[in-house]
């Protein structure tokens, strides 16, 4: 069934941005009210809602502890995951910092000054304390746009670390999965070697008796020799997934991960959503819906810069030539100053900056339809592959199970003289090729399945839109 996509010409998802007051400036065509209905309204998530992330549960769908362990770890671990939350930290610092420009700044001086002069016992001395406090008046909102700013910056900044999380999880899920499939083509590969000699040996002994020539002895050698480089290019595969996946769990890659003996069971699949829990659930559409509020917000600041502003001053100090006169009341000097200023002439850099702050807005409006394209054909290419990895798996298996009976014929035909090396090394070849694909068919669907829950922003929605995939997904 078809995963339908309901975009706006130019703009998707401005239902979810309707608070940017700035877009009536760069006049987009409007949304039709079919995409109104999908786009969803991203939360603005802090730390008092952690709940409200994307999550990774979907890795207990496959009912392996191994890799539930391994996951956790990776979460718990990796680089790329510690960085992105040193950045939601720094975040909420800068939130921090900007809800401070709505208070009064504070600060302190002083001063001791002592002047060497030529006269006789006379060392002038001057003492100064001194309190400063400004604040600017919030006229027309800029400070609050400010703020609200720096809000949606570390929403979008927590999407990331969500995003993170996500992508962590699925590269070490792909990763074990990979790693089975490496251990299951190693172990073909050893099978493959055995039987190849296997083969040699009865060449050797039929060349021995007179029954065949050199040549098949030769066509037998070659065989084990390609086999047994397979083997050795499969166990550097091996070797190198198992690194890779320690690294990804910010281990040294020392290669001591063993992979599970087969690949877990693929879990049924219920249903995919709708286009609109695609866009509530994907944190690179949540972060980049955070970030299109943020930039239009930016748009206000830029405007409201060209307005007046009215700030007050105080200051208070005390003066004295010696420490017993610093703290005369009379000494005490309290000032209270009001001023306004409206910028006039800056060589247009205040509407050059409103213009490109419109400028950045459409570029991230772009970003964001892009993104929801590509989320969009994420999930339909998951979705159209459930159904044609199945298929293709069945064929597999057909064509392993003719591979395997014609195989196990011939070679009883070629011990009884009644075939050639070149017919039963063919037949090896088939078998082995089949074996091969089908593994790699099975770790496939797995991974298609890992892309479905990463396209869907970590999970599925039971009561989807979608036909159900349940007999394929129970296919062996």
């Amino acid at each position: 069934m078809r995963f339908t996509i309901l975009l706006s010409a130019s703009v998707i998802g401005l239902s979810g941005c309707a608070s940017l007051n700035s877009l009536s400036k760069i006049k987009p065509e409007p949304t039709p009210v079919a995409a109104q209905q999908v786009t969803p309204t991203a939360p603005i998530w802090d730390e008092a809602a952690p709940e409200d992330l994307p999550t990774t549960d979907w890795v207990g769908s496959f009912s392996d502890a191994t890799l539930t362990q391994l996951v956790s770890e990776a979460l718990d671990a990796n680089t790329n995951i510690r960085s992105a939350a040193a950045r939601v930290d720094a975040a909420m610092q800068r939130a921090r910092i900007a809800k401070a420009d709505k208070l009064p700044a504070v600060n302190a001086s002083s001063s001791y000054t002592r002047t060497q002069t030529n006269l006789p016992f006379q060392t002038p001395t001057n003492i100064d304390l001194g309190v400063t406090a400004t604040w600017e008046a919030d006229l027309w909102g800029r400070i609050k746009d400010g703020v609200n700013a720096s809000n949606f910056e570390l929403g979008a900044t927590q999407a990331d670390y969500a995003g993170a999380r996500l992508s962590i999880a699925g590269q070490v899920t792909q990763a074990w999965f990979d790693l089975i499939e490496a251990r299951l083509l190693t172990e073909l590969s050893e099978r493959d070697v055995d039987t190849q000699e296997r083969a040699l040996r009865l060449t050797q002994r039929r060349f021995e008796g007179g029954v065949t020539g050199s040549s098949d002895v030769r066509l037998a050698r070659s065989s084990v020799a390609n086999a047994q480089a397979l083997q050795a290019s499969r166990e550097q595969r091996l070797s190198s997934i198992t690194r890779q996946l320690e690294v990804l769990l910010r281990r040294y890659p020392a290669e001591e991960i063993q992979a599970a003996a087969d690949l877990p069971v693929l879990p049924p699949l219920s249903g995919a959503g709708t286009p609109g829990y695609v866009l509530r659930k994907r944190p690179d559409i949540l972060a980049l819906e955070q970030r299109l509020k943020a930039q239009g917000l930016q748009i206000d600041i830029a405007r409201k810069n060209l307005l007046p502003t009215l700030s007050l001053r105080g200051t208070t100090s005390l003066g004295a030539t010696s420490f017993e006169e610093l703290f005369d009341i009379d000494a005490l000097v309290l000032r209270l100053v009001a001023s306004a200023a409206m910028p006039i002439f800056q060589g247009g850099r205040l509407k050059a900056n409103v213009a490109q702050q419109e400028a950045l807005l459409r570029q991230q409006l772009e970003s964001y339809a892009g993104a929801a394209l590509t989320a969009y054909l994420e999930v339909e290419n998951a979705l159209d592959g459930e159904q044609r990895l199945y298929e293709r798996e069945l064929a597999l298996r057909t064509s392993l199970d003719e591979a395997r009976e014609a195989e196990n014929r011939l070679e009883l035909r070629y011990t009884e003289g009644l075939a050639t090396i070149l017919q039963l090394l063919d037949a090896q070849s088939r078998r082995l090729s089949a074996e091969g694909q089908l593994i790699g068919a099975r770790k496939e669907r797995l991974a298609n399945r890992v892309r479905m829950h990463i396209a869907l922003g970590g999970g599925l929605e039971t009561d989807g839109v979608f036909a159900s995939y349940n007999a394929a997904s129970a296919a062996p």
